[in-house]
């Protein structure tokens, strides 16, 4: 199974480490317990070593406050001075109650009484306390040997009279070979003790199993070597007398001399029987105090750690999703105010939680005003770290933006304006196209007329050919009947120079035509992706101009082809009206004539026939030209509504700058000027 919670991880590390310390304590413990126990027996030994040291030297101090009291006593100086051996020996007994020795010696030396023995008058002057005492006029205190006791600890006093003068001394002491100091020791120090006097023991605590003690033993020889004879202090583990010991000797030294030495030792079996048994305890109370910690760290941890944390990671986990609050008033809050690391990452959650919750809220607020044409309002919200590349970003889109708007802003003036001037050449083309088929049909009338008159004229000089036999008959209605035909002559040639002129005047349209279409063509060149289509009509328009020129060129060659067959026509008709006149005399020169002018009209009518052919085209690129320019002009009101449409949406969105205003291109033929950012 996968641990998922941190706390219960760091719990159970702990808990590890907790196990692994305490299984290493009882470890050590269980396969150093011997040596472990041996070492505190040695070293309680030493400590009930220094307990003797230090109640031997309290011995001391007492030996010597008791000789004090005694040597400044008024009845022991009276009874020195009186020499009342009995009032001395009762002040002894009183004031020495506590000490086994009292010894009083006068100014030489010689004991005069002793509280332990009846023996006086024994010299002691050679007593190194003795003659230091007497030799300084001060107390001292040692452990020495005395003339009746063995090892004691001494301590003594100056007598003196009430004149100040020396009278005697008086040494006080414990006889340390009473068992009584050594059970006090042993009691006090809870351990064997035993005083040597030399490498004898003189007291002890150490008892066979008779009850008695091993008082007169001597040492070990190696004990004797380390202790008596270097001076040193001794401690081992060791086997006295059937029982093992960890024992520990130090010298007994009085001035400069090793008098004897001082034991300290414990039953190891019985001590390590307790020793054990503190030792399980210990165990037992580390496993327990072990287990308390481990549930003190699962509860802890859960408390301080998995809790907070769980907070945390749910908090984590609502950014990780987006869920920013962006519409809440106030900031979320995981709610640990621990001052631990846990502590401050939650509130350094929260500080971010609360930084990110404003970045977004800016970010909203900007694409907000962006969807709503807001293009003149910046961020100047405070962003930090990486967020100062969004700032930047969304900075860098309102200015791109501002500019591409305001430059399409200006480029919808200049195509509204561009399109209002093509709008108004293009309706004006289509007026001058409907006007143009007008004069092209009233043209085309004329010259249907003509061709009648033409076709009648040759019918006419087809029966003049045919009747010159009774052309004397008839020379007068012949003479009027060429009246008529002159004045019809002189018609038609009056109507080729009207024609002449309509032509000029469809020729003058073209020219007109083809400059508008090249202005289109310019204008919709400038308007770019937006003129493509206008530029289509624009070349359309300049091709049809191009076309009625040349239909024009065409018909304007054959008017003038027929005005020189008009004239020629007339010149006859003059000639025939001369001829007429001589009709009687030369009847086969007029038949020849008339033949001619039969020919001459029969031309005519075939010229007159490719004439109004000529028209017939004309007139029909012409209403091609009109139906095209009343396109170009719809699509240019499509493209001038579109313009307006553009800078009405335009208008919506806030720009930094509104300088630019829309203005209208000037409705002329004159080529529009560019204009400028």
């Amino acid at each position: 199974m996968k641990i998922k919670s941190l706390g219960l991880k760091i719990s159970l590390i702990v808990a590890l480490m907790i196990a692994l310390i305490i299984v290493t304590i009882v470890f050590i413990v269980s396969t150093q317990s011997e040596a472990l126990m041996t070492e505190l027996a040695l070293n309680q030994a030493k400590a009930a070593n220094v307990t003797v040291v230090k109640e031997l030297e309290s011995l001391q101090h007492d030996a010597e406050v008791c000789a004090g009291v005694i040597g400044y006593s008024h009845e022991v100086i009276n009874a020195i001075l009186t020499e009342n051996e009995t009032a001395l020996k009762s002040a002894l007994m009183l004031y020495g109650a506590d000490v086994d020795t009292a010894t009083v010696t006068d100014a030489e030396g010689i004991v005069i009484l002793r509280k332990h023995s009846d023996q006086k008058g024994d010299s002691i002057y050679s007593q190194e306390i003795v003659s230091n005492t007497l030799s300084t006029k001060k107390g001292y205190s040692m452990i020495a040997k005395g003339a009746t006791v063995g090892l004691a600890t001494r301590g003594s006093s100056v007598i003196i009279d009430f004149d100040g003068n020396v009278i005697g001394t008086v040494i006080c002491g414990h006889d340390l070979a009473l068992p009584k100091y050594m059970d006090y020791i042993k009691d006090l120090s809870n351990s064997e003790v035993t005083l040597f006097d030399g490498d004898t023991r003189l007291s002890t605590t150490l008892i066979d199993d008779r009850g008695e003690r091993y008082v007169g033993t001597k040492a070990s020889g190696t004990v004797i070597e380390t202790v008596l004879n270097q001076g040193k202090d001794y401690s081992a583990r060791t086997t006295l007398f059937g029982t093992e010991y960890a024992v520990y000797y130090s010298p007994l030294i009085v001035g400069s001399q090793t008098i004897g030495m001082l034991f300290a030792g414990i039953n190891t079996e019985s001590s390590m029987a307790g020793q054990q048994a503190m030792m399980n305890m210990v165990i037992i109370v580390g496993i327990i105090c072990g287990v308390i910690c481990i549930l003190s760290v699962i509860a802890f941890t859960a408390v301080s750690v998995s809790r907070p944390l769980k907070k945390i990671g749910v908090f984590a986990e609502k950014i990780r999703t987006g869920d920013v609050g962006v519409s809440e008033s106030t900031t979320a809050s995981i709610n640990v105010r621990s001052s631990d690391e846990v502590g401050i990452l939650a509130r350094a959650l929260e500080d971010a939680y609360a930084q990110l919750q404003g970045y977004v809220r800016e970010i909203k607020d900007r694409m907000q005003g962006l969807s709503e044409g807001d293009l003149a309002t910046e961020s100047s919200y405070d962003f930090h770290g990486d967020f100062v590349l969004i700032k930047d970003s969304m900075n860098d889109i309102v200015v791109n933006l501002n500019r591409i708007m305001t430059e399409v802003n200006h480029s919808s003036t200049q195509v509204s304006s561009g399109a209002k001037q093509v709008a108004d050449g293009a309706q004006s083309l289509a007026q001058g196209s409907t006007e143009q088929a007008a004069t092209v049909q009233q043209l085309s009338s004329t010259i249907s007329s003509i061709a009648g008159k033409t076709k009648v004229n040759a019918d006419l000089a087809g029966r003049a050919a045919t009747l010159a036999g009774i052309i004397m008959q008839n020379a007068e209605k012949g003479n009027r009947q060429m009246d008529e035909m002159m004045a019809a002559v002189k018609e038609i040639n009056q109507a080729s120079h009207s024609i002449s002129n309509v032509i000029k005047v469809i020729d003058d349209i073209a020219f007109q035509t083809n400059i508008l279409a090249l202005n289109a063509a310019v204008e919709a060149a400038r308007a770019g992706q937006h003129g493509k289509g206008f530029a289509v009509v624009a070349e359309e328009v300049r091709n049809l101009a191009a076309k009625s020129a040349e239909a024009a060129k065409d018909t304007g060659g054959l008017i003038a082809n027929s005005m020189e067959k008009a004239e020629l026509g007339a010149r006859i008709a003059g000639e025939t009206a001369a001829s007429l006149a001589e009709i009687v005399s030369g009847i086969s020169e007029s038949s020849q004539l008339v033949g001619e002018i039969a020919r001459s009209s029969e031309e005519q009518n075939a010229g007159i026939l490719q004439i109004n052919n000529g028209i017939d085209q004309v007139a029909q690129v012409t209403q091609q030209n009109s139906a095209t320019a009343e396109e170009s002009a719809a699509a240019s009101e499509e493209m001038s509504s579109q313009s307006a449409l553009l800078e009405e949406m335009i208008s919506q969105f806030k720009l930094k700058s509104n300088e630019n205003t829309n203005q209208s291109l000037p409705a002329t033929g004159r080529r529009p000027r560019r204009f400028r950012n």
